[in-house]
């Protein structure tokens, strides 16, 4: 595999310049530290209990990340405000079916795909845009990681636009919201060499846009 195939752009302009950092590496440890998983258990514990404060906390940790999941799938920011709300209830409201707080970031994140899933069967939208992106990481291709980002940007915009919905999909779980295969493959139900697969594919396509482009 081509590591050219594998270096491309990574990285949102998220709402309030604030995004949830993940590790990158497949085979590394769950993505929270001891402490912050205890912390997280306590606040679904209490959310459980009808703890008010609780729940903001829970909506705290995960509102910027999921509007920005949602918008890159409605491209209108009211829609995604109110699938947004529409995420959390179905979150609140079964905060009993999360098994462990290991699975807890996975759960959210299932509940929000399919929330957005069924916006789109409903209002029978075919993504044609893409993600607004305002950084760009990571080598394109023989030296376009010195171009000036305002000439990637909308390149970049449209290459992700153009990829199939389940392409994009674990295109921007891997690359963008940085999940890692096995945390994919589990909340789509998925093997975890589908998930790679999809994932390279999606690369090959942007690559080859950004080719055409004479980005690349």
């Amino acid at each position: 595999m081509n590591t050219q195939d594998l270096a491309l752009a990574r990285g949102l302009e998220i709402r309030d310049n604030a995004l949830m950092a993940r590790p990158k590496d497949d085979d590394a440890a769950p993505v929270m530290g001891g402490a912050n998983q205890d912390a997280l258990s306590e606040l679904i514990a209490r959310g459980r209990a009808g703890d008010a404060l609780a729940l903001e906390a829970i909506y705290g940790r995960y509102k910027i990340a999921l509007f920005n999941l949602a918008y890159r799938y409605t491209f209108d920011r009211v829609a995604a405000e109110d699938l947004l709300q529409e995420i959390f209830i179905k979150i609140f409201t079964h905060l009993d079916d999360v098994k462990t707080v290991e699975t807890f970031t996975g759960w959210v994140y299932k509940i929000a795909l399919n929330t957005c899933y069924s916006y789109l069967r409903g209002k029978r939208i075919e993504i044609e845009k893409s993600v607004p992106l305002a950084a760009v990481e990571g080598v394109l291709h023989d030296g376009a990681k010195d171009a000036p980002r305002r000439d990637l940007r909308k390149p970049l915009d449209e290459a992700i636009g153009a990829l199939p919905l389940k392409l994009k999909e674990i295109f921007l779980l891997h690359d963008v919201e940085g999940f890692k295969h096995g945390e994919i493959a589990r909340m789509l139900g998925l093997s975890v060499g589908t998930s790679k697969s999809q994932l390279f594919k999606a690369r090959i396509r942007v690559r080859d846009f950004l080719k055409k482009k004479g980005i690349c």
